[in-house]
């Protein structure tokens, strides 16, 4: 490995943007899309980098592949606003930059989520490839982006450290923004989902959440994750079905 590129993609972060970059100024080039931020996100970017473009919203994967375009280095690190690089992370990096030796990494989750770390509910063991070759790597997906890599992937030892969610309205706040995309991009497939399934699949995902995955092992904030993750999956349902019945 030579030189590094960090990605990140914004959208009105000035909670979460700095302590995001202080994690990754080690890099030797940051790269920002921002999606015309209202708040001070790309007043506190300055501070670590000159590399600021403003891109209109089209879609997380659209948003990742168009920052990936603008990096200069072989090396591409891809992280999101909420997300932490740990110390360790960084250190394991930067000590075997020269003997990786693989197209793409993955790289271990800790997921705190209304400030608690959560370990069960199938949180505990999330990864993601979030280091790779830039020639090897290519971004898909409208809301749950795809990376893929041409070629062997490898698996990192330390962890990025999601902060997700620090309070309930902010939860809430994005769960509307978020169901709505997924019920949208559903419904220009075409899709059509029965009642029947979309009850049982929110009962469902609770019960595999909180019981089979341990998510109760968590207590009070693997109740509320169990719970409202659930609630998130039948919300989508429904607004699908309403974009349907109205049509």
């Amino acid at each position: 490995m030579d030189n590094i590129s960090v990605i990140i993609i914004t959208y009105n972060e000035e909670e979460n943007i700095r302590e995001c970059l202080e994690g990754v100024k080690w890099a030797d080039e940051i790269i920002i899309v921002d999606s015309f931020s209202t708040d001070k996100t790309p007043q506190i970017c300055k501070d670590y980098t000159d590399k600021i473009f403003q891109k209109r919203w089209e879609g997380f994967g659209f948003q990742k592949q168009f920052a990936l375009e603008q990096t200069t280095f072989d090396w591409v690190l891809s992280i999101d606003a909420d997300e932490r690089v740990s110390g360790e992370l960084k250190e394991e990096i930067l000590s075997n930059k020269n003997t990786l030796d693989k197209d793409g990494y993955y790289i271990p989750f800790k997921f705190y989520w209304l400030g608690k770390q959560l370990r069960y509910g199938g949180c505990g063991k999330e990864r993601h490839i979030r280091l790779f070759r830039r020639q090897k790597a290519i971004f898909q997906g409208l809301i749950h982006e795809k990376l893929l890599i041409d070629g062997e992937i490898g698996c990192l030892k330390n962890s990025i450290i999601h902060v997700s969610y620090k309070n309930i309205e902010n939860y809430f706040n994005k769960f509307n923004l978020y169901s709505t995309m997924v019920a949208n991009q559903r419904f220009k497939e075409g899709r059509k989902i029965p009642f029947v399934f979309q009850l049982f699949a929110s009962v469902w995902d609770f019960f595999n959440r909180f019981i089979f995955k341990l998510g109760f092992l968590d207590g009070m904030h693997g109740f509320l994750w169990a719970s409202f993750s659930s609630f998130h999956r039948l919300v989508k349902y429904a607004k699908l079905w309403e974009m349907q019945k109205e049509k």
